[in-house]
């Protein structure tokens, strides 16, 4: 049981330190392209190399789940994509926050599309988040700090698109295992960043040494390690306990940020940060180990 707890403490320390490597690299002269790229290429090629070495074959994917893992990856591409934007425009801290906030989507989204009832405890939890995000983003201007438009809109469209990535994992749990979905998530990102971005001269004139660091950074202690460590502790713990104890992530980042990058929060935006953290904790209380209407809406429908 401890080393269940253990090892997803370690995956939120490994998850709340990205938007700090990220800002550093920003910092550092690095471009978001080169980031998303050095991030998917190493640990989709990491990922790949264990498989083969542990399993002695190929991944196994369905041709039914192929384009359900596409879908999957393409969300996480965009959650990344706007994560990634985000931060070049506010500060990592924020950033963070507002991604927590996905939790409270996947309510509304299944209330709109699934007609799922908001329950009083959901309700107020809902409240009690948007107010904390009004207070993150310092709507009223308390701190006279001037918030970034652009960063707050790609804050909220990354908690969007990991939302819909989430719920979709539900129902792809069922049919892929973890570390299959994992690696071909991250080979699919790969695929899309070369896309958007043709890897044409795409390591040149940046430092070598800022690059290696934030890319090893983001792949490996930021993607594999936490991976790794979330699927592990999920079996050991169970999908309730593990998700509860993974809302300590924000805080992470907080005090990251704080050490690292000497970000700093007003008194109000921690109160916000600390209403949104509190909002989730609710709601995860609240739902357990319940499935997602759109895994049960997908599984009559197979």
């Amino acid at each position: 049981m401890l080393n269940g707890y253990l090892l997803i403490i370690l995956a939120a320390i490994g998850y709340g330190a990205l938007p700090i490597f990220v800002k550093w690299g920003y910092n550092l002269g690095l471009t978001m392209d080169l980031m998303l790229f050095s991030r998917f290429l190493i640990a989709s090629s990491l990922m790949v190399f264990i498989h083969l070495v542990s399993r002695k074959k190929g991944l196994k994917i369905s041709k039914s789940c192929l384009l359900l893992l596409t879908l999957q990856g393409l969300l996480f591409f965009g959650c990344s994509y706007s994560y990634f934007l985000s931060i070049k425009y506010m500060s990592a801290t924020i950033t963070n926050i507002l991604l927590y906030t996905y939790p409270l989507m996947v309510v509304l989204m299944s209330a709109m599309f699934f007609k799922e009832k908001i329950s009083l405890v959901k309700g107020v939890t809902l409240l009690i988040a948007f107010f904390g995000c009004l207070l993150v983003v310092d709507v009223v201007n308390i701190s006279g700090q001037k918030i970034s438009m652009p960063g707050f809109f790609y804050g909220v469209l990354s908690a969007l698109f990991y939302a819909l990535y989430n719920i979709l994992g539900q129902h792809l749990s069922e049919k892929a295992d973890p570390f299959t979905v994992s690696a071909s998530t991250s080979i699919i990102c790969l695929l899309a960043t070369m896309a958007v971005y043709p890897p044409t001269n795409v390591f040149s004139g940046h430092s070598q040494s800022a690059l290696w660091i934030v890319g090893l950074g983001t792949a490996i202690i930021c993607t594999v390690i936490p991976l790794f460590s979330y699927q592990k502790g999920l079996a050991l713990l169970g999908a309730s306990q593990a998700s509860i104890l993974s809302t300590m992530e924000p805080a992470i980042t907080i005090v990251l940020a704080g050490f690292i990058l000497g970000e700093t929060l007003t008194s109000s935006q921690l109160l916000g940060g600390l209403l949104v953290i509190c909002g989730v904790l609710l709601l995860k209380l609240d739902k357990l180990e319940r499935p997602y209407p759109f895994k049960r809406h997908l599984s009559h429908k197979a």
